[in-house]
């Protein structure tokens, strides 16, 4: 029943931790899209602050010439203002009188292309709108008025100031309007638009494309745009949007996948299939276990009436005994190609932190693999020669953590003739696994000293393990019961599970004190 509730649990926890890596996954692909929409905006904002530049040094010149410049001089300005920059005819400035009729209109290329010279903005403007220029001509500010389809076939962002000549006498206002496909070619020339989509909303009510207004007035220009939003299957809920202020305009940019990303899920299955493996052999040995011991059960009770059954029982022991070892070993193989998985996965992340996280998981369990290999090796099966596990133990850590130009000294104070169960010794690789990788971490580094000295003694009934690295130490106030630390946490535990107690000197040496007793007896060779 106890195996049964364990394997529960073991599911339990390899879900948790599969939910909490899917969940991390999400958070990438979520950060990801903040990050083209953080760009989104910048670019939104890089590209008409340079029409807002254009725009002041049109405002300058009308005011400053000596007479308020005619469509010729107007568009030779203009030319040689945009001579440095590809706008072609992505600009177009009207001169609308005080009447609100059109003085002239230019573009780099043209004089009036629609011959809208003395025709009246009335005719087509709104009340409301007319109102507002009539504010704008008494002002001395530059304003940017939602976005409009142009009779010239695209869709403009008008850029408007008030008309006045060196005098500062009012003549009506300047129109210069930017073709709105220009900025937002602009915009999509720095953003990934291959992988992303976005929106593009004026004053909560106005739609943009780069062809076309589309705030219900009629639209001059029927091309469709291949990049325009509404051409994929893209919910609004999967867009994130933000709001900004430009010129007395709200712009709000939304921002999502063409095709949104989905968690890789092939790591889930790859770990749930080691584990169904892992709980087919747990199963399999439990079976194998309680067989052998009924058929113990049944030779004991034999032994009395059949004298001649002792030599199949001495058979019987030694199938158990190769068992036991195949047990081992097998569990040793097992943990070993967790440690392969963990090391398989160190390549799939570029974050240190969790690349660390697994190359401690990795010693972690390698410190218990360890113990498995010695067990099996040795012809009691439950015996393991501590100064060989904690020499070999420290070579692995070493290898896997040292740097290459890192020089240590390592001192070992433990009689060859200690012996421990597997499970004490499982416990003490744990916590010298833990003092020896931090001691890498935080104490050794290359150009220093870097000196560790581990010592094992009996005390009346108790051992003692003393462990020093001879670094600055931890914190005055640090507290081992509140650490947060997993490696710390362990070290708490494991102390508790040898029925043991912790102490830890910072002066002389940074020292730690862990006495404790074995689960089972100790043995000496």
């Amino acid at each position: 029943m106890l195996v049964f509730i364990v394997l529960f649990v073991g599911v339990f926890l390899l879900q948790n931790l599969l939910d909490n890596n899917n969940a991390l996954e999400q958070q990438k692909i979520e950060q990801k899209l903040k990050e083209e929409h953080a760009n989104a905006i910048n670019s939104a904002k890089a590209g008409l602050q340079v029409y807002a530049t254009i725009v002041s040094s049109i405002k300058s010149y009308t005011k400053n010439e000596a007479t308020f410049p005619d469509e010729y001089q107007l568009q030779k300005y203009l030319n040689d203002l945009l001579k440095d920059i590809n706008f072609k005819d992505s600009i177009l400035i009207s001169h609308v009188g005080i009447d609100h009729a059109f003085k002239y209109v230019i573009t780099p290329n043209q004089i009036d292309p629609k011959k809208l010279k003395g025709v009246s903005t009335k005719s087509f403007i709104s009340k409301k709108k007319i109102a507002a220029l009539d504010r704008l001509m008494q002002s001395e500010d530059i304003e940017l008025f939602p976005p409009i389809n142009l009779r010239e076939g695209w869709a403009g962002f008008p850029f408007d100031f008030s008309a006045r000549n060196n005098k500062n006498e009012i003549l009506g206002y300047v129109a210069p309007v930017i073709n709105v496909k220009y900025l937002l070619d602009y915009f999509y020339e720095n953003n990934d638009a291959e992988t992303y989509v976005h929106k593009f909303i004026v004053n909560d009510s106005i739609d943009l494309t780069r062809e076309a207004v589309h705030n219900n007035t009629e639209i001059f220009n029927a091309t469709e745009d291949a990049e325009y939003y509404k051409n994929f299957d893209v919910k609004d809920s999967d867009f994130i949007y933000s709001s900004i202020q430009l010129f007395g305009l709200k712009l709000r940019i939304g921002s999502a996948y063409k095709v949104k990303p989905l968690v890789d899920k092939s790591s889930t299955n790859i770990a749930y299939a080691w584990y169904a493996l892992i709980s087919l052999l747990v199963l399999l040995s439990l079976y194998q276990f309680l067989k052998n011991r009924a058929l113990n059960n049944s030779l004991h009770d034999a032994n009395d009436l059949v004298l001649d059954k002792n030599k199949a029982l001495e058979g019987n022991l030694l199938k158990i005994q190769t068992l036991i070892k195949e047990i081992h070993h097998r569990i040793k193989n097992n943990m070993q190609m967790v440690s392969g998985i963990l090391l398989m996965q160190e390549d799939e992340y570029e974050d240190e932190n969790i690349k660390k996280a697994l190359r401690d998981s990795q010693n972690r369990i390698q410190s218990m693999s360890l113990v498995h290999e010695k067990l099996y090796a040795n012809a009691t099966l439950k015996e393991v020669n501590t100064k060989e596990y904690i020499e070999q133990l420290l070579m692995y850590v070493e290898d896997t953590v040292k740097y290459k130009a890192l020089e240590l000294q390592k001192e070992i104070v433990i009689i060859q003739e200690l012996y421990f169960d597997g499970d004490t010794s499982s416990d003490l690789g744990l916590i010298i696994n833990e003092l020896v990788t931090n001691s890498f971490k935080h104490t050794f580094r290359e150009g220093r000293n870097n000196k560790l000295r581990i010592e094992i003694i009996k005390e009346e009934s108790f051992y003692k393990l003393i462990y020093k690295d001879y670094g600055k130490g931890l914190a005055d106030n640090f507290d081992f019961k509140s650490a947060k630390t997993l490696g710390m946490q362990l070290i708490t535990i494991l102390t508790e599970q040898l029925g043991g107690r912790l102490e830890y000197n910072k002066s002389p040496d940074s020292t730690f004190i862990i006495y404790f007793k074995p689960l089972e007896k100790s043995f000496k060779a």
